[in-house]
């Protein structure tokens, strides 16, 4: 978690240059950000308090909300016309925000520049909609294997030699369970159909056609892998069918192999491995000889304000907060990639990675992290549900990849053509 005192420390170090000098007579104008920084409030408290005082005619009232009604709120507070000026929403519910919901163009703005200067072009791609910018990244994550060194060693695996495959990972999580008898491999489904995603996608396909009118996930790639996922839980019994919350706990407490979560667990699963387990971080396996390409997670950062005024409040805000001065720190303490290009060459990143080389393993992932599916329509929640039921079935045996994949296809395309 990161602390008011940590954020307002490293982010104290950074140079920040001030707008011209505005009368103090003039009235500041408020704008409202609405976010679900749970643990990180203070962090971005801080960095809230360092944009006002750099901007003294703009005050920032931020509001935390509940992430898993974050989008139904704005919705509903679209139909009433109260928006927030802002909203942080996850990167797959972009689209619902822009069509639904009223979320604003960013470009064309005096900001946008640095904002095209100051993230990586395909973290950026989420906030792409028919030609324009609607929506930046934030605090955003790829998928790592963490590993549980001491197990792998007592099954007779070098540590030092993650597996660079799903084969590869298929045959050491079969060995854990072999000479172990614990659970070898626990894949976290980060909210209901990221990890689906991630490991679709990782084939070669797209989730959706360019036009977002049609699911396309089911291909011979994807049932394949989809199958191993199958064979590993049913045939091998090396992969963990628990509920999340009990699978993530025995990870943390030394008691299963290998763990399939976002970088931003990071933080967490380091402070939980010390003096109970040594914690190794590999890249996320490739499927088969293809190049690795894997959804993100997290969210992203969208305008609603129409009022002139505070949209160009909102504006230089959004240019704050993807800066480098701001990124670079919020990425070292939360775990979560940084945003900026040449995130790499910053003093600050480079000595967090000569002290933490586990953490390179994300930074080096970042050019193979694509953006998740952006489900269009408002019926996104039905659509998760139905990969997650995919999911569910797969790894209890309820029917082959070849019979749920192409179904969950079908189910998600129905579901896409009734929605709005």
């Amino acid at each position: 978690m990161i602390t008011r005192r940590s954020a307002t420390a490293l982010l104290g170090a950074s140079t920040i240059v001030s707008g011209a000098t505005l009368a103090s007579a003039q009235a500041p104008t408020t704008i409202t950000l609405w976010h679900y920084q749970t643990g990180n409030r203070d962090a971005l408290r801080a960095v809230l308090d360092q944009f006002e005082a750099a901007n003294p005619t703009i005050k920032v009232t931020d509001v935390l909300k509940n992430n898993e009604t974050m989008a139904s709120e704005i919705q509903a507070a679209a139909m009433a016309n109260r928006t927030p000026d802002i909203g942080q929403v996850l990167g797959r519910l972009v689209v619902g925000m822009i069509r639904n919901a009223g979320a604003q163009p960013l470009d064309g703005l005096p900001e946008s520049e640095a904002l095209e200067r100051h993230i990586l072009p395909n973290f950026l791609a989420i906030g792409r909609y028919r030609g324009r910018l609607y929506a930046v990244p934030h605090s955003f994550g790829t998928p790592v294997v963490y590993i549980n060194r001491g197990i792998l060693r007592d099954a007779g695996l070098d540590p030092d030699q993650p597996p660079r495959t799903w084969q590869e990972l298929r045959q050491q999580a079969r060995q854990i369970r072999e000479r172990t008898n614990k659970i070898a491999l626990y894949v976290a489904q980060g909210g209901r159909d990221v990890a689906a995603q991630q490991m679709m996608t990782n084939t070669g396909a797209d989730m959706m056609d360019p036009d977002l009118k049609r699911a396309t996930f089911s291909t011979l790639e994807t049932i394949e892998a989809m199958q191993l996922w199958q064979d590993m839980a049913v045939k091998d019994k090396s992969y963990g069918t628990l509920t999340e919350r009990e699978l993530g706990a025995l990870f943390m407490g030394g008691q299963i192999g290998m763990m399939i979560q976002s970088i931003a667990t990071f933080q967490e699963a380091r402070r939980n491995a010390e003096g109970k387990f040594e914690l190794g971080i590999a890249q996320y396996p490739q499927w088969k000889s293809l190049p690795r390409r894997v959804a993100n997670s997290g969210s992203t950062m969208l305008v609603f304000s129409r009022d002139a005024q505070r949209r160009a409040a909102a504006m230089k805000l959004i240019a704050h907060l993807t800066s480098p001065d701001v990124t670079n720190p919020w990425a070292v303490e939360s775990g979560y990639l940084p945003l900026d290009p040449r995130a790499s060459d910053s003093a600050l990143v480079r000595d967090y990675l000569a002290k933490e080389p586990r953490w390179r393993v994300a930074v080096d992932q970042m050019q193979d992290t694509i953006p998740t599916a952006r489900w269009p329509g408002n019926r996104v929640v039905e659509i998760q549900i139905v990969i997650e039921n995919m999911v569910q079935a797969l790894v209890q045996g309820r029917g082959t990849a070849a019979e749920l994949v192409p179904a969950a296809e079908r189910q998600v395309s129905a579901i896409i053509a009734q929605s709005s």
